[in-house]
């Protein structure tokens, strides 16, 4: 086990992580040549990277070869106004009822800091792709990249995760946990379709910015209850660098929330008293 060196104030100091130790990880976890992946990651959570964010991309995409494809979720909430913002935990919009304070999306806004630096790198990759959703746009890169990412749905907004369910797919998460994985809201659309709240959204249109209504993912916060359901067997884990990443199949995860939901709609709901979408879906 490496050594982890201490700070000036006594904590912990990240650890430096060198690139071969990413590909090591990566090919641990049991992804090839052609994979098509879905990522959720966390860069403080792998430590310091020689070449950082950029580095961790360049030695998956290497492990995922010219056939293979990157997924991550891109979102950007500061196109969105609603009264179920803050993470759907109390009414008002974070604007503060100002929509002035909202910016319409164009590809070239950056994601949410939440959605991670690697998110943010992906976004300018060479040959990457994303989607035009105003708030919950996906980003792209590989093989037929395109294909992923072109159509979107105003009120389906996991039209991207959809397309990539057509074939053997798979989700990784590096230093986050179910909380993180959209797949799971995928199960939830379909059986606690109260949790989606409608909301409007900022974006570009013909002639300048416009507001228009969204499809919006509803509270993710209970989705960590899903981790008793799920077989270890059907996991894949690895270290990279300071973090756990986990490999699961992206099929089975969406079959066994499926399962979970059809028992008990409410199995993933979480228990704040303030939280608007878990409290509709009571309703």
């Amino acid at each position: 086990m490496p050594l982890i060196e201490m700070g000036s104030s006594g904590s912990p100091e990240p650890r430096k992580v060198l690139p071969d130790e990413l590909t090591e990880g990566f090919l641990k976890l049991g992804l090839e040549e052609g994979n098509r992946v879905v990522m959720h990651a966390s860069m403080s959570s792998i430590g310091i990277v020689d070449g950082g964010a950029g580095m961790v991309l360049h030695r998956l995409l290497n492990v995922l070869g010219k056939k293979g494809i990157l997924l991550m979720p891109t979102f950007t909430s500061v196109t969105r106004h609603s009264s179920t913002h803050a993470n759907f935990t109390r009414a008002g919009c974070w604007c503060e009822g100002r929509e002035t304070r909202h910016l319409p999306f164009i590809l070239e806004l950056q994601p949410d800091k939440e959605i991670g630096e690697i998110a943010h790198r992906l976004c300018s990759w060479p040959g990457s792709r994303r989607s035009l959703h105003p708030t919950y746009s996906f980003v792209a890169v590989g093989n037929d990249s395109d294909r992923f990412v072109r159509k979107y749905s105003l009120t389906d907004p996991l039209q991207p995760l959809k397309t990539l369910l057509e074939q053997d797919s798979f989700v990784l998460t590096v230093g986050v946990e179910l909380d993180s994985i959209s797949v799971i809201h995928m199960a939830e659309q379909r059986a606690v379709p109260r949790k989606y709240v409608k909301e409007r959204a900022f974006t570009m249109g013909s002639t300048g910015p416009i507001w228009v209504e969204v499809v919006a993912l509803g509270c993710s916060v209970g989705f960590h209850k899903l981790a008793t359901h799920i077989s270890q067997r059907e996991i894949q884990q690895a270290n990279i660098g300071s973090a756990i990443a986990r490999l699961y199949s992206m099929k089975k995860l969406l079959a066994t929330a499926e399962r979970v939901l059809d028992e008990d709609p409410n199995a993933l709901a979480c228990e704040r008293s303030e939280c608007i979408s878990c409290q509709a879906a009571r309703d």
